[in-house]
């Protein structure tokens, strides 16, 4: 059975998924999708007590929308996302593609740490309406 991940990060929910339909697609009838939230302590931390309190909130809402199947582990994305890839045996995870400095970096990061067990990130689409770098004037 094929298991995929979703890395859930600024996009927690379930409808219009690009990554999500990807994940399942790649998973197959008989495969799993397992879903993550990562909380990143260098996000975590600048964030003030309401944005946390948001954050929670949805977070309690996704899972309850998956079944209580959302894994919530904290760390460094870059140690973490691969660690939950080999416990699962899966050969890819999903994220929406993140275009902000941090994110890419981070992003870059955790694609190299998942290469080395060759395991692989898969970028999808945007959590936004329209890609960066998708609408060019003059």
């Amino acid at each position: 059975m094929p298991t995929t991940i979703l890395w859930f990060r600024r996009d927690l929910r379930l409808s219009d998924h690009s990554a999500l339909i990807e994940a399942v697609h790649a998973a197959g009838d008989e495969g799993e999708v397992v879903p993550i939230f990562c909380v990143d302590g260098a996000l975590w931390g600048p964030s003030g007590d309401n944005r946390r309190a948001f954050l929670v909130g949805c977070l309690e809402a996704l899972d309850a929308d998956v079944g209580g199947r959302l894994a919530i582990r904290h760390g460094d994305p870059v140690t973490v996302i691969p660690k939950l890839a080999q416990e699962c045996d899966a050969t890819q995870v999903f994220v929406s593609a993140d275009f902000g400095p941090y994110g890419t970096e981070r992003d870059d990061a955790v694609e190299q740490a998942l290469s080395e067990s060759e395991r692989e990130l898969v970028r999808v689409g945007s959590p936004y309406a329209v890609e960066p770098g998708t609408v060019l004037n003059g």
